[in-house]
């Protein structure tokens, strides 16, 4: 079998060259460097864009208030006790799983992140100072293990607590809270797999390394921290060999890894997570020129069990028992541990140009929206009889029976947006952007608790959706408090894109922010109460050519309305799920206003249509309190409030909190009903589904008194059927559900146009007769005064 090439002679010249690509390497400037640097499309950097006030600031400056409180110190200490060094008195480890177990470290990568991106937003030297101690430390600690490699006494193995000062590396460069051994004993001889004991088994060890790495880059990216840079070139060099000539101190190693002995380790459930270490080593390259970097992040494809899979997009994230693909993979695939591989896949082929991973990143991103896309953005679930685990993907198209009071995990979300966001920077597909939209304004602001600690960083683990559920706030040293400090710290990092020749800009995002294009001459500032209003104003300082790309929301029904200087544009053609350009030569002072109407709206999901939520624009309503005993669900009946606008806010009474959120009241079949953004950060009992209820064909108050039969539309059957749950078939949407799904109608004439195309398909499949179909049609014509608006 095949075994990737290695050079230690090479690599030791690699390493002799750290300190100088290091001394000149290039600043940052243009942004061109990370993710996306070299795509069509690429980001601005964080520091160009700043928010401006609303819900986003809010959310974002009680996340900086913690990371700016938190003692810095006390992500050291386990790099310390590697190290050999003192530790100050008093100062204890983080806890949760940074105490000491085999996941330790991977919080310092994301607090990392955390400050570099918290002090490019608003430049506050608290952050840069915190920064730049913790680079010098995790230095030192890795200057002092790589210098045991000439201690003739030291030992190979550790204590049970990790605290031996004298454990000598394999190879030069690793740093981090736990020996380099409980990294190379994932791979052989050994193939140590998930469990606790610290002396014999792993825990995701290559997950904690990127998050050190990462965060060690975007300190580089965001700050310019030479330091890092060279710290980070180091870690990649180690990595290499790591990967190439693998433990070769260990007894029983027979020579340098392959691609078989690869693959067995990326398959191994929890051990063999790596998030996304593919993502980094292609940015080294960049930075570094060096192959070799691009040749470590391809060690990392899973050429088994999954790439393969994605590149010809036959979707495998469940298989059945019988048809598992690997010699060790599990049957269905936990959710974060692969949606970050893919993140990484897209950083090779931006440095390699190779298609088949951006083939397989873009393929396997179409399996999870939307067939397995919860509407407040998540994925993956637990359900009767199959799975209860709800870190792990649904099977396809498993929506309304996977609905899981666990589901689903923050992480998941985070990296989805990522995802979304890197494939956009190729496709400009509005799509993605939608459903970043959906995922930021949804999941991951509600994912941070509307009150301030310096203790917690009241993060979401979970993000349930079973009825009467709520959320819990907490979360140091687990994942998704890791990610959660980096989501709330770079909410601007999206709302603006540029093309690679400054020809054009893209809005992606409305957020009130002001961006700084310094190398165009050009500063826009946004005003905006968005989500809590639906208009933004833009006003552009700076003369010259520029093509502004606004993008029109998906969820717009009608009236998105843009105007240039109080003029409305002359024959502007505007469709939902699209860029609109404004192509023209700016001068200072110009004005941009957009309207973009909110309309109340429903969602179904695709396994059982009767299982709805309601959004306001891109904003999760969620029902509050919990159903009745005698009900799973909130049940609600809305079409008899319909006019020929179709719009559902019809169906409710309206408020505004005192934060300007706005409220519904609808009367439900139980009650009175109260739903509110799911944005809102609480832990008040809520649901983000409801059962729709509407047993008659309505028209306002005409009730016809014949039943709201439903029609085979042929829904999705689940790809492995779901034990104990009927796939749902033939279980469509009803008669008021396909009529109403045209709406608005410009004309009562057009909507009954529309209600006696439906009763005629509706006939010929044999669900009215000809005497019902006529009077529905009766009753529709006959409702026109109710109709209309």
């Amino acid at each position: 079998m095949a075994r990737i090439n290695n050079s230690l002679r090479a690599f030791v010249a690699l390493a002799m060259s750290v300190v100088a690509v290091s001394a000149s390497a290039p600043t940052n400037t243009a942004g061109d460097l990370g993710p996306g640097g070299t795509a069509p499309v690429r980001p601005f950097r964080l520091d160009q864009v700043q928010l401006g006030r609303g819900l986003l600031q809010e959310k974002r400056d009680r996340i900086k208030e913690f990371v700016q409180a938190y003692d810095e110190r006390r992500f050291l200490v386990l790099f310390n006790n590697q190290a050999g060094r003192p530790n100050p008195d008093g100062v204890e480890v983080p806890g949760g799983w940074e105490e000491g177990g085999l996941l330790s470290g991977h919080w310092t990568g994301h607090y990392l992140t955390a400050l570099s991106q918290a002090y490019a937003d608003q430049g506050e030297d608290i952050f840069k100072t915190k920064l730049n101690w913790m680079v010098k430390e995790i230095a030192t600690c890795q200057d002092i293990i790589t210098a045991r490699m000439n201690n003739s006494n030291g030992t190979k193995e550790t204590n049970s607590n990790s605290t031996a000062a004298n454990w000598v590396p394999t190879h030069p460069g690793y740093v981090g809270a736990l020996p380099e051994d409980t990294v190379l004993r994932l791979g052989p001889p050994r193939w140590a797999v998930y469990g606790s004991d610290l002396s014999k088994n792993t825990w995701a060890p290559w997950y904690t390394q990127h998050k050190i790495m990462r965060g060690l880059l975007d300190a580089y990216y965001n700050t310019n921290n030479t330091q890092a840079l060279d710290v980070v070139v180091k870690m990649a060099n180690w990595a290499h060999l790591s990967l190439t000539v693998g433990d070769k101190n260990q007894p029983g190693y027979t020579g340098n890894l392959t691609r078989s002995d690869l693959n067995y380790m990326w398959d191994l459930y929890i051990a063999g997570e790596f998030g996304g270490a593919n993502e980094v080593f292609p940015e080294i390259y960049q930075i570094t020129g060096d192959p070799r970097h691009l040749e470590t992040s391809k060690a990392f494809d899973n050429r088994e069990s999954l790439f393969g899979a994605a590149v010809e997009d036959n979707d495998i994230l469940v298989v059945p028992a019988d048809k598992i693909p690997g010699r060790r993979r599990a049957q269905r695939l936990h959710a974060n541990t692969h949606v970050p591989q893919f993140i990484g896949y897209m950083s090779v082929f931006e440095h390699s140009g190779e298609q088949e991973y951006f083939d397989a990143a873009k393929n396997f991103y179409g399996w999870v929206h939307p067939h397995r896309h919860f509407v407040h953005g998540g994925s993956g679930g637990n359900y009767p009889g199959s799975n209860s685990n709800s870190e792990l993907f649904q099977n396809r198209d498993n929506i309304a029976n996977a609905i899981a009071e666990d589901g689903a995990e923050t992480c998941t979300t985070y990296n989805l947006l990522k995802l979304a966001r890197n494939l956009f920077l190729h496709e400009h597909n509005a799509t993605y952007m939608d459903n970043y939209e959906r995922g930021l304004f949804n999941m991951i602001a509600g994912s941070r608790a509307d009150e301030s600690s310096t203790e917690s960083p009241l993060l979401t683990y979970f993000q349930p959706l079973t009825p009467g559920s709520s959320r819990e706030y907490e979360n140091t040293g687990t994942c998704c408090g890791g990610s959660g400090m980096e989501s709330h710290t770079k909410y601007q990092e999206t709302v603006y894109l540029r093309s690679a020749d400054g020809s054009a800009l893209w809005v992606n995002l409305y957020i009130p922010s002001t961006l700084n294009w310094a190398e165009q001459g050009f500063t826009i500032e946004q005003e905006t109460e968005f989500p809590r209003k639906d208009t933004a104003k833009f006003t552009i300082t700076g003369d010259g050519p520029l093509n502004i790309k606004l993008r029109v929301p998906a969820w717009i029904r009608k009236g998105f309305q843009v105007t240039v200087n109080n003029s409305p544009l002359p024959d502007a053609t505007v469709d939902p799920g699209t860029y609109l350009s404004l192509s023209r030569t700016w001068a200072s002072g110009d004005v941009v206003e957009v309207r973009m109407p909110f309309t109340l709206r429903i969602e179904r999901a695709l396994d059982r249509p009767d299982t709805q939520a309601l959004l306001w624009g891109p904003v999760l309503l969620q029902t509050l309190g919990a159903p009745p005993a005698n009900q799973t669900y909130h049940q609600l009946s809305l079409y008899r409030h319909l006019k020929l606008d179709g719009d559902y806010a019809r169906a409710a009474a309206v408020q505004v909190s005192s934060k300007g959120d706005p409220v519904f009241t609808f009367a439900g079949s139980d009650g009175n009903l109260t739903a509110r953004p799911y944005y809102v950060g609480d832990t008040q009992a809520a649901s983000a589904y409801f059962r729709r209820v509407e047993p008659n064909i309505v028209f306002g108050t005409f009730d016809t008194k014949i039943a709201n039969r439903k029609r085979n539309d042929g829904l999705p059957r689940y790809d492995i059927p779901v034990a104990n749950v009927t796939s749902p078939g033939n279980d469509g949407p009803t008669f008021l559900d396909i009529v109403w799904d045209s709406a608005p109608f410009e004309t009562h004439d057009a909507f009954v146009g529309t209600v006696e195309d439906v009763v005629k398909s509706f006939v010929a499949q044999g669900a009215f007769t000809q005497e019902e179909g006529e009077t529905i049609v009766k009753g529709a014509t006959g409702a026109k005064d109710e109709l209309e608006v």
